[in-house]
């Protein structure tokens, strides 16, 4: 396995102008993040959880109870589309709330998901009945067990642990619209939901995850998107308790705990009210919780996006030098386009970002249906496209039709065969 402190030195020093030898993927990531940029705009491993297991054939029932199948599946498949780097995550906004007791939904297609017909807290009162998560049940220990191989087997600045952040699971529990009733109408209330969301639902996992040699969690925070929530009451709820956590794990025990993560995301749907001020509001909003310094689009309708305002927004917050931009391809529209189309998205966001680098492109999230061709597409596009020197006319430059093996011929000869082919096994 090669030294990932190596790899991001070699990224630092690379994207500074020391440009010797060929970076890594994850060199070419540090040197997007941290300098100018590197050989090629990176394209960073997405969130792929439910796309993997499909593209692996492997049962749900397994997949999201079995660590180890879960880490080598998402290993295998990002090797497969050769991003630059690994993203391991599974149903990150149901293991807290399930160990507590939540009722679920469980597939032998999909991840599990919380049965909302019949929530978890329906009263105040309920928070008093519940008690402290016992990070002994449920899925709990999977989930610490995914972290623990994150680190082994996938290393990098995030490697780590998974959970869900406070507002998240707070509408997990309870609902969204009982949830953000709270947080308008009922302040005590909120305040509560809050408290035990922190202190009783995500700490006694932290700690157990802490306990387990992890060092670092990162904390999903999609109901705290836009228009969901506004950057008005994600700076006035969401900021404060994420951190809130984030002084709490580095004091009690020195871990690194993100939550927020994907709060303030730009999600509108509606183009006809896509707004660049609001945009700005919730990308400044996002910049508190997020660890690093970025300009950042996660599952927003970004194929729709006028993407000079994401570049305009970097200039303008990079106080003297651009912030590093990590744009997304939309996930819907990566599974319901075309090659072209796709090729065509990437070349957009190229133009428009990438001749002065500090651009890292992704997808938001792929869905379980995308057809390999199309993630093949983007990024054998980012990788013809995105040389740098960035060509003068990148319309001129012809992308072929990606060449890959199926998943099956091409995991033979891989070490994750035999986990794989033996989940398949009834």
């Amino acid at each position: 396995m090669a030294n990932p402190n190596l790899e991001m030195l070699h990224g630092m020093l690379y994207g500074k102008g020391l440009r010797f030898g060929q970076p890594s993927g994850l060199a070419r990531v540090i040197a997007a993040m941290t300098g100018d940029h590197a050989d090629v705009v990176p394209f960073q491993g997405p969130q792929i959880h439910d796309h993997a297991m499909t593209v692996a054939k492997v049962p749900a029932r397994k997949y999201y109870w079995d660590a180890d199948l879960l880490v080598d599946v998402h290993l295998a498949v990002c090797r497969w589309y050769t991003f630059d780097s690994v993203t391991v995550i599974a149903d990150a906004y149901n293991l807290e709330v399930e160990a507590l007791g939540a009722k679920m939904i469980y597939s032998d297609y999909a991840m599990p998901t919380v049965d909302v017909s019949d929530p978890l807290i329906k009263s105040p009162s309920d928070l008093e009945k519940i008690g402290p998560l016992d990070p002994s049940k449920g899925r709990i220990p999977y989930g610490i067990h995914a972290g623990q191989l994150c680190i082994q087997k996938a290393p990098g600045p995030f490697a780590g642990g998974f959970f869900c952040s406070p507002w998240s699971l707070i509408c997990q529990a309870m609902g969204y619209p009982k949830a953000v009733r709270a947080l308008k109408r009922d302040r005590a209330f909120a305040q509560a939901l809050f408290d035990w969301a922190e202190n009783q639902a995500i700490w006694p996992y932290m700690a157990a995850l802490r306990k387990a040699g992890v060092k670092n969690a990162n904390g999903a925070d999609a109901w705290a998107a836009f228009p969901e929530l506004t950057p008005e009451l994600v700076i006035e709820w969401v900021v404060p308790s994420a951190q809130r956590l984030r002084e709490r794990g580095k004091k009690e025990l020195g871990m690194t705990i993100s939550a927020g993560t994907a709060a303030g995301d730009y999600c509108e749907e509606d183009v006809t009210k896509f707004n660049k001020e609001v945009m700005f509001k919730c990308w400044d909003a996002a910049a508190m919780t997020f660890p690093l310094k970025i300009a950042f689009s996660g599952m927003g309708r970004t194929q729709e996006w006028d993407m000079r305002w994401l570049q305009e927004y970097a200039i303008k917050k990079g106080e003297g030098k651009k912030l590093p931009i990590m744009a997304s391809m939309n996930g819907r529209f990566m599974r319901d386009s075309t090659p072209e189309q796709i090729v065509a998205k990437v070349q957009e966001y190229i133009d428009i970002m990438g001749r002065d680098g500090r651009l890292l492109l992704w997808i938001g999230n792929v869905p379980a249906d995308t057809p390999p061709i199309n993630v093949h597409t983007a990024v054998k596009a980012t990788r013809v496209l995105g040389k740098y020197p960035i060509a003068k006319d990148l319309t001129k430059i012809i992308v072929e039709p990606p060449q890959f093996k199926p998943f099956d011929e091409w995991l033979k000869d891989q070490p994750e065969a035999d986990i794989i082919f033996k989940a398949r096994e009834k």
